[in-house]
């Protein structure tokens, strides 16, 4: 389902229905209705806005995590790698704070 969004958002921001401010009405619409139609359920656009939101906390948590020292990203696994446990324990320590 998360492919299916990120395909049609992608399409939608080719079409001009993104801009600085955000998403167009429309494209949320249109992101609810192919996901509605695709997976037969109610999928409304507050559903797809609310999703985009949590993507960005995602993106926000990845990003802090990458900016530290020990952490890189594997393009091949797409995923976060940690040079040692040590990197990983004095993150979790300093983020818990």
């Amino acid at each position: 389902m998360e492919r299916v969004l990120v395909d049609v958002l992608r399409d939608q921001r080719n079409l001009g229905n993104k801009g600085d401010g955000g998403w167009k009405r429309s494209a949320l619409n249109a992101a609810a209705a192919v996901l509605s139609t695709s997976f037969n359920v109610n999928v409304t656009s507050d559903n797809v806005k609310n999703r985009i939101k949590l993507w960005r906390s995602w993106y926000g948590i990845v990003s802090d995590i990458l900016g530290q020292s020990g952490f890189d990203w594997d393009g091949t696994k797409h995923m976060i790698t940690v040079e040692n446990e040590n990197a990983w324990n004095e993150y979790c320590t300093v983020s818990i704070l």
